[in-house]
């Protein structure tokens, strides 16, 4: 039997070979794994017992040397009452020694256990008056000359480590001197990342450790006769030493052993460690380092990875060797079907290629004559407003006419009897009647002309007078309030006549909806407010408003709210398009107090100045 061209013998074969080797190099790993971390916990005990010996040498001398000094020897020899005055240079040389040594404290005690000088004499918790007599390391001093004591303070609660030396006068004991020491910066310095340090007391107590949970823990459990001891010395300042929880498991090459111990990563859990120890350099003491194993499963995890992955390699190698031989076979049958294939399609890419050509041609043709319609409809647009304006401005043309011929009739006569400065005086009348009349066909004759494509800068100001002088007859017979205030900064892109185009439509449909109105209004501003590459244009009347079903589709062709006959809804469809010609943005709404406004944001010409006609 064969799976997928490898017969199964072989296969059973390859797994068999894969779980002895994967196995071998697990346990390989493993070993040197742990191996590493022994020579790493020697060597960094090594270090520990190193720094705790310098750290207790530093400070071991000082209560010997303080015992020596004739002013703490006159001290304790002195009688109680005696002793006020002695005390202000005792008290400022312990503190000077404090300071200069760096320690807790520096005390002075009598044979009664009494603290009668002390460095901290002036702070807030100062142990002088506190009486010692219940430790060890005063009763050690007195016995033997010196003492040596691990403790938590029962003034400050501050764990630290206690040395001690008699003083002694007239051949015998006066009292001792005592030194205080932190063991905070040794913690600090000995805390690395997976892995614990800890210094262990005869009592089988942890008393420094750089895992705080630890601290005060005993390794096993304590017998009751020894707790009362400890309670009596007050070494751990009455608390109870529970139980850490450790629990020693096998033993391992070099002294080390595996231990389960709480995880400080994960409190509540245990794990197991790789534990080492070594006598510290104070009697009864010992040094302990807990090693993480997860370096060493570690190097398992990557063993069993570069065993499965060679493994993986091979037999992929292997099932592509097979199957290799499988596609050449395959591919060169199909080489022919593809060629037939290839031949068809290219066939129908050809065929397709001139269908695609020729819809894009008549797509460009189409878009041209949407493009012309879209200008014969703009330029209708205008013919319209023109022919709608034609009764206005035949008034407006009429007036001037008639007072003309008036004018020169008094001319002629003026001139007759011999009065030139009236007849000059009527001809400069005539004069501005014709220029009147010039500047209004020139209007009309901009306005309905086609329009050029490119957009440059106009001003609103300009382009609202030409479009209201338009409309100006129309305006004063209906007496509509015209109130205009355009800002002179308000230039914008656009085509001028166009834009004139789109004011006048505008200006139109707020005129016709004021009809009837009793008070009619037409305000029309501009201004640069808010963002200074836009400018706001708007054209607002008192009229009724729009229908709000109108509202909604106002610039959609052939939308109207004029009656039936007065148009086709042409207007603002085509007023629309311009706008977004020019890049703009036009929009309608009703109101509050009653009335509809039309507001346009425009592209503000930044940098550019309008042209003037």
């Amino acid at each position: 039997m064969t799976m997928s061209g490898v017969p199964l013998w072989a296969l059973a074969a390859s797994l068999v070979l894969y779980l002895a080797t994967a196995a071998a190099a697990v346990e390989v790993a493993w070993h040197r794994g742990v191996d590493a971390l022994t020579e790493a916990g020697a060597h960094r005990l090594d270090l520990y017992a190193a720094s705790l010996r310098s750290e207790l040498g530093r400070y071991e001398i000082l209560p010997a040397i303080a015992a020596r000094q004739d002013s703490i020897k006159a001290l304790l020899e002195a009688p109680p009452g005696a002793r006020r005055a002695l005390l202000p240079a005792v008290n400022g040389y312990l503190q000077a020694v404090n300071d200069d040594a760096g320690s807790v404290a520096v005390d002075v005690i009598d044979l009664n256990g009494d603290v009668i000088a002390a460095s901290n004499w002036n702070q807030r918790v100062s142990f002088v008056g506190t009486n010692v007599a219940y430790r060890p390391y005063f009763t050690d001093s007195i016995a033997g000359g010196s003492g040596r004591f691990f403790g938590i303070g029962t003034n400050t609660g501050q764990p630290g480590l206690y040395f001690a030396s008699a003083v002694r006068g007239a051949g015998k004991v006066l009292g001792a001197t005592a030194v205080k020491i932190s063991v905070d910066p040794l913690e600090s310095a000995w805390r690395v990342p997976n892995e614990a340090a800890m210094v262990v007391d005869g009592n089988g107590v942890v008393v420094i450790s750089t895992v705080p949970a630890w601290k005060f823990t005993a390794l096993a459990p304590i017998a009751a006769n020894r707790q009362e001891q400890i309670q009596a010395s007050r070494q751990y300042a009455g608390r109870k030493v529970d139980n850490l929880g450790y629990e020693r498991l096998d033993d391992w090459r070099s002294g080390a052993w595996f231990a389960r111990l709480p995880d400080w990563t994960h409190p509540g859990r245990a794990r197991r460690y790789l534990v080492m120890s070594r006598s510290a350099p104070q009697a009864g003491d010992a040094i302990m380092v807990a090693l993480d194993l997860s370096t060493a499963r570690r190097q398992q995890q990557l063993a069993f990875a570069f065993v499965t992955g060679a493994f993986l390699i091979a037999g992929l190698y292997g099932l592509y060797a097979v199957q290799r031989r499988r596609v050449i076979v395959e591919r060169l049958k199909a080489q022919d079907a593809l060629q037939r294939a290839n031949d068809r399609l290219e066939a129908t890419v050809q065929q397709r290629t001139a269908a695609l050509q020729q819809e894009i041609e008549e797509r460009v043709l189409t878009e041209q004559k949407l493009r012309d319609s879209q200008q014969e409809l703009v330029h209708a647009g205008k013919l319209a407003v023109l022919g709608q304006m034609a009764a206005g401005l035949t008034h407006e043309i009429n007036q001037p006419l008639v007072a003309i011929r008036t004018l020169c009739d008094n001319a002629r006569t003026f001139f007759e009897r011999g009065q030139p400065a009236q007849a000059i005086a009527n001809l400069e009348r005539v004069g501005k009647l014709v220029g009147n009349m010039a500047q209004l066909t020139a209007e009309l004759k901009a306005f309905a002309r086609k329009p050029e494509t490119n957009t440059v800068p106009v001003a609103l100001g300009d382009a609202v007078a030409h479009a209201r002088l338009m409309y100006d007859a129309r305006i004063r017979d209906e007496r509509v309030h015209f109130d205009i205030d355009i800002a002179p900064d308000a230039i914008v892109e656009a085509e001028p006549g166009r834009l004139q185009q789109v004011i006048v439509n505008l200006l139109g449909n707020a005129l016709d909806s004021l009809a009837g109105r009793d008070t009619p209004r037409i305000r029309v501003g501009a201004s640069r407010a808010g963002d200074p590459a836009r400018v706001n244009f708007f054209i607002a009347d008192n009229g009724p408003g729009i229908d709000p079903h109108v509202l909604a589709h106002l610039f959609e062709p052939f939308v109207t709210t004029k009656p039936s006959g007065h148009g086709l809804g042409l207007g603002l469809a085509i007023t629309s398009r311009i706008v977004e010609g020019f890049g703009a943005r036009i929009a309608a709404v009703n109101l509050e107090g009653g009335g509809a406004q039309f507001t346009i944001e425009f592209v503000a010409a930044n940098g550019r100045s309008a042209d003037s006609d």
